[in-house]
This record gives structure tokens, sequence and C-alpha cells, in this order.
């Protein structure tokens, strides 16, 4: 089937790649309808583009390729709702923010990811209320520093960063249980 879009143009859409949305995106729950769009095959995003709605399209990734830990549950519910009885037919992605002219801030949203089921084509964005993800995850680790006015050496906030970080870690170690939403 054609479908005129205003990211890419008219594309010609393969109904395998068409998924039913079961539960909606949130903000958009009049759209149900999406495709998945490999634009490029050689990127780390692919596109999430709405049917019912030329203009709607979401950059998506998988947290993986950016070598961010990343699990979670899916509720019996949410897999009822999917239809989903075998891990072969789940595919699992999230929704990515890249600022316009700024890709180095660009952010995944780790607290909503987008569920499919390969074989039923329903799918969902599930929400995970009681995890620590954050809904805006930094994709760059800042590689690109932006210059600095201060002396060369360590800055106060790198060294409280640093201290930060330990802290976390040697409280990891002593109660490293698994976050399981």
């Amino acid at each position: 089937m054609k479908l005129v879009t205003e990211r890419f143009g008219e594309i010609e859409v393969d109904q395998n790649f068409v998924f039913d949305f079961v539960e909606p995106i949130l903000g958009y729950e009049q759209l149900n309808k999406f495709v998945l769009i490999d634009h490029n095959p050689e990127s780390a995003f692919k596109w999430l583009q709405a049917i019912e709605d030329g203009s709607v399209a979401f950059p998506v990734s998988f947290p993986k390729l950016f070598g961010i830990d990343y699990e979670f549950v899916i509720p019996e519910t949410e897999a009822k709702l999917l239809g989903l009885t075998n891990i072969e037919d789940l595919l699992a992605f999230n929704i990515v923010c890249i600022p316009q002219g700024q890709p180095q801030d660009a952010t995944i949203n780790l607290s909503a990811p987008i569920i499919m089921n390969l074989s039923s084509k329903k799918a969902i964005q599930l929400v995970l209320l009681e995890s620590s993800y954050p809904v805006r995850h930094k994709l760059f680790n800042n590689a690109i520093q932006k210059p600095t006015n201060e002396p060369q050496g360590e800055s106060k906030d790198k060294k409280e960063t640093q201290q930060k970080t330990k802290t976390k870690k040697d409280n990891k170690e002593k109660d490293s249980t698994p976050v399981n939403s």
C-alpha cells in the first residue's frame, strides 16, 4: 500500500510491517496503526510512522546499541493483550528524541518501551510504572564536550560526579537486587 508521509514523501508500505496498537502511544491516542520503517539499514535508528497521519513519525532504537544495560518484565496482562506466547515473536525498542541541530543531546525513553508481537502484529507502549528508568536517558556520553572557561584539571563538578558514581557503585555492591518491573 502507498502512504504519503511528511518525512519520507510517498512510500510503499509492506503490510507485514504494519502494527495495530491495542494500547496507544501516550499523547497519540487517536492513532493506532503504525509501520516500522528501516529508512537507512546502516543506521542505529528506525522510524515508527503513523498510518493515519503522515506527519507523525517517531525515531526509535534499541538501548543495547548504545551500551545501555536495560531489561524489564512484561506483565501477564499486557502479554495476553498482545497475544504473546513465544519470546521469538517479541520486538521491543524505545522512542528517541533528537533535538534539531543538536544530535549529541539525543535521549531515549527507557520508562515506556514499545512492545510488538511480530506474529499477531499487535503492539503497545508499555509504561513501566514501578521502575527507575528515566523518560530522557542521554544516548551519548557527551564525548563532544562544550568548551568551558575553567582552568585545566578536574573541576568541582567532575569531582562531585566521580564521588556520586563511587557511592552508587559501593551501594550496588551491598544491595544488588535486580530491577524487575
